[in-house]
């Protein structure tokens, strides 16, 4: 009932009011219905439904603790990769492996991966060394400025001859000093067990120096040289040794050596033209014989051809018992 009257007040109201006015009020109550209606939606029903937003849009607090997450991932992903990496062995294991005769390509890479073992605990050792490093430093410092202040106030005293009575608040009793800690450093012993030995070949007849054997170590190899005793020999022996050997070398080369004439390869050795040269004493010019050349094949050569040979094989030795200057 009271709804009733107020629409038929609401009716005469705009009775009241003039054409125009009445005009003016029905469009902005159709402005204001319509504004309502542009954040709804109508379903198939004629039901009005709240619209939501097509996309958000992220805070800056969102995007930093998202960032910071990223990262904290890589870096534990940094962390997993550098462990799976350097992946715990000892040397007690290499030294297992060559007991056992694995392959040298083997052996060489589990040193390799215990070497890197101890180089990143090492590397721990080091970054908590300086640490303590610095504390101590401090407590040092600390330490010695006391007992510098205390032996600054006992030569005082001793001085002006104080009484005791005036000293009693002073701090007399001096502290001790600690000391820095160790540099922690790697100990080469057991890296060097398990590397590879080779034995230096040395010419033991022309050293010049008298020295025991030695080893030395080559650590960016992984290998143990061992070097034999050597003596110190004069420059006569020497010269008597190389001369030797100068003698000992032209005779291999002679007893191999051979010769080509007319396509017939000829032995050219000592006793080859000792052969030819008996050959020739007994031949005539017209005259042929059966020779064996050196690949075994059984010819038959003339003088002239037993000749040339022979002369070939002469001046290649000659050439070989005399260097040249």
């Amino acid at each position: 009932m009271e709804q009733n009257d107020q629409n038929s007040a609401n009716v005469v109201d705009m009775g009241a009011l003039t054409p125009e006015q009445t005009q003016d009020t029905q469009s902005e109550n159709s402005q204001s219905e319509s504004t309502e209606l542009d954040g709804t939606e109508l379903d198939s029903t004629g039901t009005a439904v709240t619209g939501t937003p097509a996309h958000t849009v992220d805070t800056p607090g969102t995007q930093d603790a998202t960032q910071q997450t990223s990262e904290q991932e890589g870096d534990e992903s940094e962390l997993a990769t550098d462990e799976a990496h350097v992946a715990p062995i000892s040397y007690e294991e290499v030294l297992t492996k060559m007991a056992l005769r694995h392959s040298q390509s083997e052996i060489d890479a589990a040193l390799a991966q215990a070497i890197a073992f101890e180089q990143a605990q090492h590397v721990e050792a080091y970054q908590q060394w300086e640490l303590e490093v610095v504390i101590a430093q401090a407590k040092r410092d600390d330490a010695l400025a006391h007992n510098a202040t205390v032996t600054a106030a006992e030569n005082r005293a001793e001085s002006s001859a104080e009484s005791p009575a005036v000293n009693e608040g002073a701090e007399t009793a001096l502290v001790d000093v600690p000391e820095l800690p160790q540099q922690p450093k790697i100990d080469m012993a057991l890296r060097r067990s398990c590397y590879c030995t080779e034995y230096v070949e040395v010419d033991l007849e022309l050293t010049t120096q008298t020295q025991a054997q030695r080893k030395e170590y080559d650590d960016a190899a992984h290998i143990l040289r061992i070097y034999p005793a050597t003596e110190a020999h004069s420059a006569e022996y020497i010269a008597q040794v190389q001369r030797t050997r100068f003698k000992a070398s032209r005779a291999r080369k002679v007893a191999q050596q051979t010769v080509i004439v007319e396509g017939m390869e000829f032995d050219a050795d000592e006793l080859s033209q000792q052969r030819m040269a008996r050959a020739l004493l007994l031949m005539n010019e017209t005259q042929t014989t059966m020779w064996v050349l050196a690949n075994n094949e059984v010819v038959q050569v003339n003088k002239k051809q037993l000749f040339e040979a022979c002369k070939q094989a002469g001046e290649q030795q000659s050439a070989l018992w005399v260097p040249a200057i």
